[in-house]
């Protein structure tokens, strides 16, 4: 069992690099963007990113997990023609709908802002539109076959050329949201082109009728879940927008950001898990008990970076921002926490996935979706900011708790619940301590330190950890410290320290 666990965290931990990467960049330009861009304009920018958030979405027509499940149904001949014909129709229906939605850039302007003054940037977005989508065809052909260090070297391509044109078109330049929206648009562009590179010699440009009602199956289902995660994610800005205006939308996105810190440790894990998931349930004995733990070990990865960022959201914000995004800082451990929820989600939906019953996923997220519509309304109304990160984290635990009983209900995991309450109760008390601490900021982030210590310690005394696992935990450090700071190392070493 240990041997493909390695191998699904060996691989985290380089699609992980992403994520670091983006993490730093962000911190790096948050202290510029908050200086030269008024909440008003992170406003606008963020209306506009999370409606183009879910147009990629729809032009993705679940392509990015139906691929999976084709590939490894598919035999060695097939998989290129599977490829194929995704790399194909998600080529011509992104185009077909950026094609659209440049088009009505008058009117989507007139409908978020009542009137056309951001037509323009609609239209930069619907050009982004058509790359951020054909990409992911790409990408999920690089995971597919276990590449992980070419997906991480194509959105790192991404992410340097759009903060590097950023730095220049919005700090240097002072172009503002044009700069932005025009960075944004470049780096997809890069990054397409860079995917393209990587893949497209091993793609058949042939179209199957078979694998697209195959994939067009599995994957159309999967698009009402992600319309209705869209209203989970994003739908709180529109309710603020309305409510409180247009500067909180600002305010409460900068906090959404950092609180969202935590989806680069829960994505990183996700990418990697899809190629490992077929494999061990058609090939291992005991599938489930693989699932279980990695369920188990996800949510001690993605909870501790929410403890992380709950503690130190504070001094983080006022540190990165300027004092008129300081009050961001109050959304974060909420945020933080929901994304902690949806990983648990994603985790708890192996069984609909195995068992190809992904409509359950579209019921349990339009379930959630319609609570949080509501929540949103009776909360941001009456409590701003805070009203919408409160409506947020309740939804998405709602969400895991329904997905938790759909896929129980079609394929049964005794998930370790002891062991993932021992976590909770832990890291929540320790947050709650840090919100009681208001001293100097030197003294506040050294106390906060300690309980960040006090984490793994409390967790070891209440015997959260496996003999077994503390073992592995010795070995792990051991080849971190002879790794010397070098991650191609470090994995090596680590995979061949731990199988045998």
């Amino acid at each position: 069992m240990f041997k493909e666990l390695v191998k699904v965290f060996g691989e985290t931990i380089v699609y992980g690099f992403t994520g670091v990467a983006s993490t730093l960049a962000s911190a790096f330009l948050v202290p510029f963007y908050t200086r030269v861009l008024t909440p008003a304009d992170y406003g606008v920018s963020a209306l506009i990113g999370t409606l183009f958030s879910i147009l990629v979405v729809v032009a993705n027509l679940g392509m990015s997990s139906a691929i999976f499940q084709a590939y490894f149904r598919a035999k060695q001949r097939e998989r290129r023609d599977v490829v194929g014909t995704s790399f194909i129709s998600q080529t011509i229906f992104p185009l077909s709908l950026s094609l659209v939605v440049f088009s009505l850039a008058g009117f989507i302007s007139q409908i978020l802002f009542g009137d056309n003054s951001a037509a323009y940037f609609v239209r930069l977005s619907s050009l982004a539109l058509f790359f951020n989508a054909g990409i992911m065809v790409p990408l999920a052909l690089l995971r597919a076959e276990g590449h992980p260090v070419n997906y991480v070297s194509i959105n790192l391509v991404k992410l340097f050329s759009t903060i590097l044109l950023s730095i220049l078109l919005v700090v240097v330049l002072r172009l503002g949201l044009n700069g932005v929206f025009w960075a944004n648009l470049a780096g997809a562009f890069f990054g397409y082109l860079m995917g393209l590179a990587y893949t497209l010699k091993r793609i058949k440009l042939v179209f199957s009728k078979y694998w697209i009602g195959e994939m067009l199956r599995f994957g159309v289902p999967l698009v009402p879940a992600g319309l209705a995660l869209w209203v989970l994610n994003s739908s709180d800005r529109y309710f603020l927008n309305a409510f409180v205006g247009i500067s909180d939308v600002g305010i409460y996105n900068v906090g959404y950001k950092v609180g969202a810190l935590v989806t680069l440790v829960g994505s990183s894990l996700q990418l990697a898990y899809p190629r490992f998931l077929f494999a061990i349930y058609n090939d291992k004995p005991n599938p489930k008990d693989y699932f279980k733990k990695i369920n188990t070990y996800f949510y001690l990865l993605t909870f501790t970076a929410a403890f992380v960022v709950s503690v130190f959201a504070k001094e983080g914000v006022q540190i990165l921002t300027g004092p008129a995004f300081h009050d961001a800082y109050k959304v974060v451990p909420l945020i933080a926490f929901s994304y902690v929820a949806y990983s648990l989600y994603q985790n708890f939906g192996t069984g609909v996935f195995l068992a190809k019953k992904t409509y359950l996923s579209a019921v349990s997220t339009a379930i959630a979706s319609g609570l949080n519509l509501i929540l949103n309304y009776l909360l941001i109304s009456r409590f701003g900011i805070m009203g919408a990160a409160l409506s947020t984290f309740l939804s998405f635990l709602f969400l895991a708790l329904i997905q938790l009983r759909f896929s129980q209900g079609v394929y049964r995991i005794q998930f370790e619940f002891r062991r993932l309450l021992k976590v909770f109760v832990v890291g929540g008390t320790l947050v709650y301590m840090s919100t009681l601490m208001n001293f100097g900021l030197a003294a506040s982030l050294l106390a906060k330190f300690l309980l960040v210590v006090a984490f793994p310690v409390l967790l070891y005394l209440l015997k959260f950890f496996e003999e077994r696992e503390l073992k592995k935990l010795s070995v792990i450090w051991s080849v971190l410290k002879s790794s010397r700071g070098r991650p191609g190392v470090f994995v090596d070493s680590l995979k061949q320290e731990l199988i045998t």
